[in-house]
């Protein structure tokens, strides 16, 4: 019997190649990671002993929410990021950040060292994320990885390294607040790396994956909203695939925003913007008009791209008026629009020509890399760059954590050499680079260790800001409120006074200032300089109860129960279950005869705080006084 020929059976479930080969990772890849690791932790080894500064008290210290432990994670979903300490439930919503601070309260305490601890575990996990990624972005089969022929781990290595010591990361790793951005850039890494792996080896959990932690990432910050165009602008620059896939793929990725913003509206109160922005807060709204604002927040963004470069001096405010207000006629607006606008034209050229050339095909891959960072760079930084919408600050070195990724790339494919990550002019640029990167985060981190660190640093690197001046003031007047000696204590009030005052000549509306100026002069004997801030502060801020009470208190002491009175009904008017005013009417109504209504004054004021011991005496004594009289 002849043999027939028998077809081969057919291939069933084949996975597709890719047209970028997935690397073996190198030899010593764990080496590597290990190294990465242990070069981010050691930076930041130094914080580990740092304490509760800043917002740490906002989010985590005296937030009830997180304080409660796991008991509160409940609460945690159900309200926005600070509803535990403001008790107003708006603005942020970022339950996972939240719910990890619960945990680590639960399990820990009030221990910073832990906190410290913990961020400075998630940032050096988050430089080998970084690594990895980047090994995937560019895999040796690559032209974009050819270009240098180092293997392909050079690139990644030399951007994880950058990444690791930049200085501008110390605000975000450094505070304990700043775990938001460490998360939210893990999640983002995670996504890329699952998105780019979906598309090399064709597999759906790693499509499900990329989706589930760029959702995550929305829950840890609202700044993840930019990822939506940063993923798929990603797959676009570095894999060939199609608009019409990468479009089918970005409606996933879309419906997970859709389905945050569900959960966000559903959870938090609707906020008006009827409030206007205070200067304070953010120095643009000192602007007169529109053209001003976006030429200032211009300006600013080329500020954040200086920073980058050269980051020095840093500082935890750059608030008003250490960046004034410029027109569209100032030179630096225009160099810095000159220069946008050749990074925008360049970037955009290259978009179109990718548009018609597949990778492979790329006679200057390198063209793309750029583009693509200074794409991600401008799309990563617009939610906050006060050009489209207005944000509470005027520029943060926190905003730049994602951004600088970009920044990183871009350097380190510009510098490594082609032959070894070492050799070379360029190579030894990167380690004068990295040496110097490192010096200034390790000696940055030490201003954190404290308020009184942080707030000397600011006020030293940005002096023209009326809030850096305020704080450091604050934090002199909160250690004399706290010293026994009466010669120590009088020093420390006074030189709260410094600062306040430079705070109120900077900025005349800083009505936390004014307040605060005025309890230390009170502290100090100076009581007419006290009445004499307080009225500026209710002028700027007829409702600052707290000023009008403490004016009361100063014609309630000198015996003058009219202006005394005055300042208290003000109190009440604009904060009508204002304990101590409260009680302070009833007094004055007791030492003018009128028990009957001190006794009701007195009452109210008990309901509202019964623990007041002071207010509890003075109502048993005017009972007293009242029965005798019958």
């Amino acid at each position: 019997m002849k043999a027939s020929p028998r077809p081969s059976p057919k291939e069933r479930g084949k996975k597709p190649q890719s047209k970028f080969p997935k690397s073996s990772p190198p030899k010593n890849d764990r080496l590597i990671s290990f190294l990465i690791f242990a070069f981010a932790f050691l930076l930041y080894a130094n914080t580990l002993d740092n304490g509760y500064v800043l917002d740490d008290d906002v989010v985590y210290l005296k937030n009830k929410d997180v304080q409660a432990g796991i008991s509160g994670i409940s609460s945690i979903l159900h309200h926005s990021f600070i509803f535990g300490f403001t008790g107003h439930n708006d603005q942020s919503y970022r339950p996972v950040v939240s719910i990890l601070f619960a945990i680590e309260k639960e399990f820990f305490g009030n221990n910073p060292h832990i906190g410290h601890f913990i961020n400075v575990l998630l940032f050096a996990f988050s430089c080998i994320l970084l690594y990895k990624f980047l090994q995937m972005l560019f895999p040796v089969a690559s032209p974009l990885s050819l270009r240098r022929g180092v293997g392909g781990e050079a690139i990644p290595l030399a951007v994880a390294l950058l990444f690791a010591s930049h200085p501008i990361h110390t605000e975000a790793v450094s505070n304990i607040k700043g775990r938001d951005d460490i998360l939210n850039f893990a999640f983002f890494v995670l996504s890329l790396i699952y998105i780019l792996r979906h598309v090399d080896e064709g597999k759906k959990k790693y499509f499900f994956l990329s989706v589930l932690f760029f959702f995550l990432s929305l829950m840890c910050k609202e700044m993840a909203v930019t990822f939506l165009a940063i993923i798929p602008l990603t797959v676009f620059f570095f894999r060939d695939v199609s608009l019409k896939k990468i479009g089918i793929g970005f409606i996933s990725f879309a419906g997970a925003f859709g389905l945050y913003m569900l959960i966000r509206h559903s959870v938090l109160e609707t906020v008006t913007f009827a409030e206007k922005m205070k200067v304070v807060n953010n120095a643009l709204a000192a602007a007169t008009n529109n053209s001003d604002r976006i030429a200032t927040a211009i300006l600013i963004l080329g500020k954040y791209i200086q920073l980058l470069f050269f980051p020095h001096p840093l500082s935890w405010d750059y608030s008003f008026n250490q960046i004034p207000i410029v027109g569209f006629t100032d030179w630096k607006v225009l160099a810095t629009l000159f220069v946008f606008a050749t990074m925008g034209i360049y970037s955009l050229l290259i978009l179109v020509k990718r548009l018609r050339q597949p990778i492979a095909n790329s006679q200057k891959p390198e063209a793309a890399v750029y583009a693509y960072c200074i794409l991600f760079f401008f799309i990563s930084m617009s939610v906050v760059s006060n050009i489209f919408i207005m944000i509470g600050a005027t520029l943060g070195e926190r905003f730049l954590f994602v951004p600088s990724m970009a920044f990183c790339i871009a350097l380190a494919y510009f510098l490594v050499p082609r032959s070894s990550p070492l050799g070379g002019v360029r190579g030894g640029v990167v380690l004068v680079i990295l040496a110097l990167f490192s010096f200034k985060t390790y000696t940055r981190n030490k201003d954190w260790k404290d308020n009184i660190s942080l707030f000397a640093s600011g006020v030293e690197a940005t002096p023209n800001s009326s809030r850096a001046e305020s704080a450091l003031g604050s934090s002199y007047r909160d250690m004399a409120e706290k010293e026994a000696a009466p010669a120590k204590r009088l020093e420390l009030f006074q030189r709260s006074l410094i600062y306040y005052r430079k705070a109120i000549e900077i900025l005349p509306d800083n009505i936390e200032a004014l307040y605060n100026a005025g309890v230390s002069y009170y502290n100090i004997g100076e009581k007419d300089s006290a009445l004499k801030v307080y009225a500026q502060t209710l002028k700027v801020s007829p409702d600052y109860t707290n000023a009008a009470n403490n004016a009361g208190v100063i014609y309630f002491e000198r015996k003058n129960y009219e202006s005394a009175k005055k300042y208290f009904l003000q109190a009440v008017q604009y904060s009508p279950n204002n304990s101590d005013a409260l009680g302070n009417i009833g007094a004055i109504n007791h030492n003018t005869g009128n028990l009957k209504e001190a006794i009701e004054y007195y009452k109210k004021a008990l309901q509202l705080n019964p623990g007041n011991q002071n207010v509890r005496g003075n109502l048993a004594k005017a009972e007293q006084s009242l029965s005798e009289k019958k």
